[in-house]
């Protein structure tokens, strides 16, 4: 991976998931594929549909939640439901509110994640729970949403609307981001990029040795 001068960055942009906060992405569809007596080998591709549907405010949490239901046939609540979606989630490392707290005292510091309202809500929770001390709103100048702002990664629409809103010029401006697709769209916009590739980490690469690794 190639080094990056961060003298000559004035912005960053963290990805969320597989950046800042441990992530299953597959987690929850094999839960529900398990589960489902829908056997269909298209069910995996329709429950993705939903969640884009979902990721890009289209619909609503209990919209989303009974559609996932109903396509995969599950006799069970949506409080259960929504439980197997936010396995999705894993934890974030007990010192990256320090990190990220030092980070933004010398850079512009933002978040774009393609994500959902329970996602954040549970996201929040965690943070709030394992950094009493920060806050995650303050910690970011501006932070940007998929289901808010109605665009999902890699469209590179949605680099353009962080660049406008945020005023950023994209020369100096770092996007990080574990998914090479949102690379390769941040790239197009004229932004620098670092594509965390496991098992390099966000931690690693900026030479963090405090806190626990575990």
């Amino acid at each position: 991976m190639s080094k990056i001068d961060l003298a000559t960055v004035d912005a960053i942009i963290f990805d969320l998931g597989g950046v800042l906060i441990e992530v299953d992405m597959e987690k929850p569809y094999q839960k529900i594929m398990e589960l489902s007596p829908n056997k269909s080998p298209q069910l995996l591709d329709e429950l993705r549909s939903i969640a884009y549907q979902y990721e890009v405010g289209k619909i609503e949490d209990n919209t989303f939640l009974e559609a996932i239901r109903e396509r995969a046939a599950l006799d069970l609540p949506l409080a259960e439901i929504e439980a197997i979606w936010q396995e999705m989630l894993g934890d974030f490392p007990d010192y990256v509110g320090e990190f990220l707290a030092q980070i933004s005292n010398n850079k512009r510091t933002f978040i774009l994640s393609n994500t959902n309202h329970l996602h954040i809500k549970k996201v929040v929770e965690k943070f709030r729970a394992t950094h009493p001390s920060y806050s995650w709103e303050n910690l970011f100048e501006k932070i940007f949403y998929s289901y808010e702002i109605g665009l999902h990664k890699p469209d590179t629409k949605i680099y353009q609307y962080v660049i406008e809103h945020a005023n950023l010029e994209p020369a100096k401006t770092l996007f990080i981001d574990d998914n090479y697709n949102n690379i390769i769209g941040a790239q197009k916009c004229g932004l620098k990029t670092l594509h965390l590739n496991p098992p390099m980490t966000l931690w690693q690469w900026f030479g963090v040795s405090h806190g626990n690794r575990g």
